[in-house]
């Protein structure tokens, strides 16, 4: 493709042979952003670094995403920066460019923005801030369960789901479980909430990107310098309100992504491990607010107004047959997940979003037991991500059909426990029980995988290893007593025991 030099670093491609950049699209209508929300938010960063001439127009962005013209150096540092996203993710093949710099030049160099990498390398401060950051991670990850348990000790008894590390006002947690069909879910585009994790408040859950210059949001930063191998940025639906005697909608969701729940719940988690983890040891100091300026700036935890609280559906599965009930347990590997890495978790448990950007699978994929059946696909039966290649899930295909088939059939009955909050992070938690018909279940699990994208399933016995965990008050405790159960699971687990009688009798028609 020939290319022509042009002000101000940009490269012009002939309108022939222009190629539109759909990566740069998607990252934009993933964020729900437009076309001037992008420019202004470049033009804003530019402002942050001191940069002059940064002045990105909104037929600027359209011409860069119809591929008329390709960014200059700076303004691919932007928008990597802006999106959360890698330079190689923007989509931009470097173009070839005609009597500009000379040759071997770097491209970022001649605007004096700085890149991560040579900044990591040769500021002390820059360095030092960023060793300490990943630190208070890694502590934060060996002890997740302990410190969400310590985190609720900052609210009210009445709010605390006894010792799991969940938060719940009363009103979310249902008296009797309901039935997942009975859930009727609601939709509104209520606008951004106040507070984003941006704040200056929150800067020091942020390392230094540069000197005097700290990250702009916790995900950026782990993009750097804690990267796992499961970290995108996707749609999500962020939970608005809990009401369950509305006539219409008992849950209420907006537009949101991932990284803008992420951004907020990290930020609070990274705070609290940095203020109570002790350094070099397994205590915990004394719970208190003092040292808790972002946690404090959120206020009422269940004002879901005031953040983005993205929410995830957890489904504790039991098998059930003549001997009994049984469940299974997820160890998530802290190096593949951004969230609840570290923990023993329930089987299935995921972001509650849609499989894609296409406006047509946002409308079908809008229903918890399908966000579960997706779950299942992946978790037990180590399927690719249902959607995560930019294609709608396919209901009608294997293995999403089956569930539904079974669940229409009564072999798989799925119960609603209520809404929590994670403790620690507050993350919001839909807390769900599925229960099958064993014979069901080994149908259904026959090729069930004993690893997957995100950890590996934990087995018990030495001589013949089985991951069926017994479902009893005794194997409840001692998961309890561990502190390595995330948050969600151990509420599951307690609230799906404390209505075993309603859940485990099996429906007369």
């Amino acid at each position: 493709m020939e290319t022509l030099s042009s002000a101000g670093g940009e490269v012009v491609s002939r309108a022939a042979d222009a190629v539109p950049n759909i990566a740069l699209y998607n990252l934009r209508d993933a964020a729900g952003q437009t076309q001037q929300d992008v420019a202004d938010a470049l033009n804003a960063l530019g402002a942050t670094i001191q940069r002059r001439g940064i002045a990105v127009s909104a037929n600027q962005v359209s011409r860069w995403e119809r591929g008329i013209t390709h960014p200059s150096g700076i303004h691919r540092q932007l928008l990597a920066e802006h999106f959360g996203v890698s330079l190689a993710e923007l989509g931009l093949a470097r173009p070839r460019v005609i009597g500009g710099a000379a040759a071997g030049t770097s491209e970022t160099a001649s605007f004096g923005f700085d890149t991560h990498l040579a900044e990591h390398v040769t500021e002390p401060q820059v360095a030092r801030s960023q060793s300490d950051w990943r630190a208070v991670r890694a502590r934060l990850n060996l002890r997740r369960g302990h410190i969400a348990r310590a985190a609720a000790l900052l609210y009210d008894q009445e709010f605390r789901l006894g010792s799991t590390g969940l938060i719940a006002h009363p009103s979310w947690l249902l008296a009797a479980p309901k039935e997942l069909n009975e859930i009727r879910i609601g939709y509104e585009d209520r606008g951004q909430p106040p507070v984003d994790g941006t704040e200056e408040v929150n800067s020091r859950a942020r390392p230094l990107v540069g000197v005097g210059r700290r990250y702009q949001r916790y995900s950026q930063a782990v993009r750097d310098l804690d990267h796992p191998r499961l970290f995108e940025n996707r749609l999500a639906w962020r939970l608005l309100d809990v009401n369950w005697d509305h006539p219409v909608a008992a849950l209420t969701f907006g537009p949101s992504t991932y990284f803008e729940g992420f951004d907020v719940a990290e930020s609070l988690a990274h705070e609290m491990a940095s203020q109570h983890v002790v350094e070099g040891s397994d205590n915990l100091r004394p719970t208190s607010w003092r040292g808790l300026p972002f946690r404090r700036e959120l206020a009422d935890p269940f004002d879901l107004s005031r953040r983005p609280t993205t929410s995830s559906t957890d489904t504790l599965t039991l098998r059930v047959d003549r001997d009994g009930a049984t469940f299974v347990l997820h160890s998530r590997a802290a190096n593949r997940v951004a969230i609840a890495g570290g923990t023993l978790h329930i089987m299935p448990a995921g972001v509650f979003q849609p499989s894609s950007i296409v406006p047509t699978a946002q409308h079908s994929d809008f229903d918890l037991w399908r966000n579960i059946m997706r779950e299942y696909s992946e978790e037990f039966l180590g399927n690719a991500e249902h959607g995560g290649d930019g294609q709608p899930a396919d209901y009608a295909a294997e293995p999403l059909s089956s569930f539904a088939q079974a669940r229409n059939a009564g072999g798989i009955r799925v119960y609603c426990l209520g809404i929590a909050l994670d403790a620690l992070t507050l993350w919001g938690e839909i807390l769900t029980v599925a229960v099958y018909d064993g014979q069901v279940y080994d149908r259904l699990f026959a090729d069930m995988v004993d690893a997957n994208d995100e950890g590996t399933v934990v087995t018990t016995g030495s001589a013949h290893p089985t991951p069926a965990l017994p479902f009893t008050r005794h194997v409840i405790d001692e998961l309890l007593n561990s502190g390595r159960l995330a948050p969600a699971a151990a509420g599951c687990l307690e609230l799906a025991w404390q209505h075993r009688s309603t859940i485990l009798e099996r429906k007369r028609t």
